[in-house]
């Protein structure tokens, strides 16, 4: 399969204000394209252009000809640099552009220098315009700090959020299978809150339909793909019927075939019972393989799983590399969570080292050995940081994320296994706390790196709000729910 199309670049306009007649005018000027400069190396090398002006703005009329004109050639968010004071109708007609178009934009204010005359009265300035963005329910982001290197890094968070932002705004997903699997309630979403939230759209196939389109593929060209798994130097035990695998791996196919030809950003598929029973295979590898292409995929059926994977996979372009999980083991005593899924990882998670094995699936083992159906691919998973992370079901408006990192630990079950610590001061009965006190949904979007900041902001963007993380509670002991 090609590679996947390169996503656009994501387009930031910086925009300064002042005014002449109290400011000095030159040095609203200097700040302002000192602060585009700083924008341009805070996403140096990454997806973003940035987009500037002459000068500062201090007519209204002008900014908004200047605003439409960008609008029509496209943009993602907008940085407002307070270069100077300026007057009230920048902010008035400003805010109410914003009320319109609903970018996100973020308030850049700097520290005057000390003694002497104040030269631009920045910080007042940000607190003048932003009394009036909130007034008109214009969501923003602010900083305040000079304009040098020291700003960058929330530039650049600001950045991937816009363009987390953008990237669901006009995306379509695909759902095999149409719909989820039995009584996972938790997986299913409603697509009109979705859209309007979100801007995403799904669009369903049952499986019989990608099966027929999956007939296009040789045979040749599956074994090709069934050996090179197997023999792989990271391979270390082969366990399942060459003509399961074969048939896993062309649903993978076809997914990434109909990802190609209609332009999706991402699919999940109804795991079961049908391709157990019908198709005499499971998804779980090719799902591996898909998200090892880049291609971000949910097994199960899994909506919401999905919209929790392309968060991170957005915010990140794609360096997450993300993976379906279950919380499944909790160690209090040493503030440790087993975090496993059974099976359908990418092998780009595989711990350094270490082999995986494909494997017929060890839950239907558990009931019959003989009649089990794969194929897996089972492996520690890699250290390091990671974001965990669910938009809840059943409209994704709510959100409860948690960070930590991978450390040393023995492959507790089969599957695909690593054991967290949380980040900071934060304590495992906490999190699990948190989720089993809510009702928060089973299953959870993980990802490498620490991301929650950047998250942060797309669910202000969004409109999402996060599940404030709880007092800790008891492990071994009995605590009660909090319902919504």
């Amino acid at each position: 399969m090609p590679p996947l199309a390169k996503p656009a670049a994501t387009r930031i306009l910086v925009i300064g204000c002042g005014v002449r007649i109290h400011f000095p005018w030159e040095q609203a000027c200097g700040i302002y394209q000192q602060a585009c400069g700083e924008a341009r190396a805070a996403v140096a090398g990454l997806p973003f252009e940035i987009v500037t002006c002459d000068e500062p703005f201090e007519c209204p009329d002008l900014l908004v000809e200047e605003l439409n004109r960008h609008l029509a050639a496209g943009i993602d968010g907008i940085v407002l640099v307070h270069a100077a004071y300026t007057a009230g109708e920048i902010g008035a007609h400003l805010g109410r552009w914003l009320g319109d178009h609903r970018l996100p934009v973020l308030s850049w204010s700097w520290p005057d220098p000390a003694g002497g005359n104040l030269t631009a009265n920045s910080l007042c300035c940000q607190n003048f315009l932003l009394n009036m963005f909130a007034r008109m329910g214009v969501r923003y982001a602010w900083g305040h700090g000079p304009v040098d290197a020291t700003m960058r890094g929330e530039v650049l968070r600001f950045a991937r959020s816009a363009r987390a932002r953008a990237r669901f705004h006009n995306a379509r997903v695909l759902h095999v299978g149409g719909s989820r699997v039995t009584a996972f309630y938790d997986g299913e979403t409603d697509e009109l809150s979705v859209m309007r939230r979100f801007g995403l759209r799904f669009d369903r196939i049952d499986l019989q339909a990608a099966a027929d389109h999956g007939r296009k593929f040789k045979e040749a060209d599956l074994r090709h793909l069934f050996e090179t798994l197997k023999n792989a130097p990271q391979c270390r035990l082969v366990d399942v019927p060459e003509e399961q695998a074969l048939r896993t791996l062309r649903f993978g196919l076809t997914i990434l075939d109909l990802g190609h030809e209609r332009g999706y950003v991402g699919c999940t598929v109804k795991s079961w019972p049908e391709l157990f029973d019908q198709y005499g295979c499971a998804i779980d590898g090719a799902v591996s393989m898909l998200n090892d292409h880049g291609f971000c995929t949910a097994e199960e059926g899994e909506m919401n799983g999905l919209i929790s994977s392309l968060a991170l996979h957005f915010l990140s372009d794609g360096d997450a590399v993300t993976s379906l999980m279950d919380l499944s083991a909790v160690k209090a005593e040493e503030n440790r969570l087993g975090i496993w899924h059974c099976g359908a990882s990418p092998t780009r998670m595989l711990k350094p080292g270490t082999q995986y094995d494909l494997r017929k699936h060890s839950i239907l083992e558990n009931a019959d050995p003989e009649t089990a159906v794969g194929m897996m691919i089972e492996f520690l998973l890699a250290l390091g940081p990671i974001t965990v992370t669910r938009y809840q079901s059943p409209d994704a408006a709510r959100c409860f994320t948690f960070e930590g990192d991978f450390v040393e630990a023995p492959m507790a079950y089969r599957g695909a296994y690593g054991e967290m610590v949380p980040r900071g001061d934060v304590h495992v009965s906490q999190i699990m706390n948190t989720i089993l006190s809510h009702g928060l949904d089973h299953h959870w979007s993980l990802g490498y790196g620490h991301w929650h900041a950047e998250q942060r902001l797309l669910n202000h963007w969004l409109g999402i709000t996060e599940v404030p993380l709880s007092a800790g509670g008891p492990v071994g002991g009995l605590s009660v729910n909090d319902p919504y």
